[in-house]
Order: structure tokens, then C-alpha cells, then sequence
């Protein structure tokens, strides 16, 4: 009786695997605690993407549960894309901090610059999947619960502007460096809170790279 209850118990939590809907309000409530918008500046301005589209994007690749007599396995996958217009702001945040500490303003002496982002990061796949091995009298349980970034690199192009004509222009390309992760004891919901966390750090340190590039280039 104890094992039944037991089977009945393991097979509603796997059958529960998250799938996109519920998925998708873990990726949109941490946007919307992180995802601030940075006031723009008449000597800087900074523009997302203008094709992209106004919310994040989630697909199911695999959604299977298999409940055999004495084995169990399950995989739900899903890809994501994040909101561009969210990881635009993570990073025009960091295009800011790095023209407050370039002192980029008094360099351009009354010009303008442009930034047009082209590419921004934030897809990935998140991976649920395992199985139960039942013996006589006891039970193999593996598992693993992954997330792993498509590395996009940011792309932006700029325009340099003095009266109102265009002086200057360029592109610049930042690597993205973001690792996959293995969730170790997390909930589902912090592990992907946890990923959110390090796509903003990244795309903060890429925003401010290609401002430094940017400036180099310019020679300003």
C-alpha cells in the first residue's frame, strides 16, 4: 500500500514538469524587478532593436512522460527567448555606467552618438528530464535540470552626429560569455531567477565593452 501511495505521488510531480505557460511567469515577474529603464540622454541616445518583438518567446521541444511498470523517465525542454527590449536595458544600463566613467559627455563636446543595438543576448534552452528505475524493493531515481545560453553576441552600430549631420559611423561586436548551468538543490523557479540574474550581470559588461570600443574607435 506504502509503495502504491508512493508511485501515485512520484507520478503526479513528473507529470507536473513545468511547461510554458507556467514557465514563462518565472522569466517575466523576475523581468519585471530588474528589467528598469535607464533615463536617455540628449548627448547619448541608445535604441533597442527596432524589429524585435515586445515580449519574451517560449517554445516546448519535448514534453514526454513515461510510465512503464518498472521504469519511469520524463523530459520537458524548453526555448526561450527573453524580452529583447528587457536585455536592451540591461545593456543601455551598462553603455551608461561606462560613458559616466569614460566622462564620454565632455569628449563629444556638444556631438552626438547614436547606438543602435542590432543583436542583443538572451535565448536559451531549459532542460528538465530523468528517470525511475523501480526494482523489488527499492527504486534508481536520475535526474538533471538544465539551462544552456545560445551565446549571442552583441552587435551594435553607432552614428557620431555635429550639426545634425552624420560625421562618424561604425559597428562594434562584443562576445557573449555566458556558461550553461546545472541546477544543484534550487527550485525550478530560483534556478531560472538565478540564470536572469547572470544574463543581466553579462549583458551590463557587454553594453559597457562596446562603449569602450566604440570610444577607441572614435578616437575622442
Amino acid at each position: 500500500m506504502k509503495r502504491l501511495f508512493y508511485l501515485l505521488c512520484l507520478g503526479v510531480s513528473l507529470t507536473s514538469c513545468v511547461g510554458t505557460k507556467k514557465y514563462a511567469t518565472y522569466v517575466d515577474g523576475k523581468l519585471k524587478t530588474v528589467a528598469q529603464t535607464t533615463e536617455q540622454q540628449d548627448w547619448l541616445l541608445v535604441q533597442a532593436p527596432a524589429s524585435a518583438p515586445q515580449s519574451s518567446n517560449f517554445i516546448q521541444l519535448e514534453s514526454s512522460f513515461i510510465p512503464a511498470i518498472v521504469y519511469w523517465g520524463w523530459n520537458s525542454t524548453i526555448a526561450c527567448e527573453v524580452n529583447p527590449h528587457a536585455t536592451a536595458e540591461f545593456v543601455k544600463r551598462g553603455i551608461y555606467q561606462a560613458a559616466q566613467n569614460l566622462d564620454v559627455k565632455q569628449r563629444l563636446g556638444g556631438r552626438q552618438l547614436v547606438i543602435e543595438l542590432e543583436k542583443v543576448p538572451g535565448q536559451f534552452r531549459y532542460e528538465n528530464k530523468g528517470s525511475t528505475i523501480f526494482l523489488v524493493f527499492a527504486h534508481v531515481t536520475t535526474g538533471e535540470e538544465l539551462i544552456t545560453p545560445r551565446p549571442t553576441d552583441l552587435l551594435v552600430r553607432y552614428k557620431l552626429i555635429e550639426n545634425g549631420e552624420v560625421i562618424a559611423s561604425g559597428q562594434s561586436v562584443n562576445s557573449n560569455q555566458e556558461q550553461p548551468l546545472r541546477n544543484m538543490w534550487k527550485s525550478t523557479k530560483k534556478f531560472t531567477w538565478m540564470h536572469l540574474e547572470l544574463l543581466e550581470r553579462e549583458a551590463v559588461r557587454m553594453g559597457a565593452e562596446s562603449l569602450i570600443d566604440i570610444v577607441k574607435q572614435l578616437e575622442v
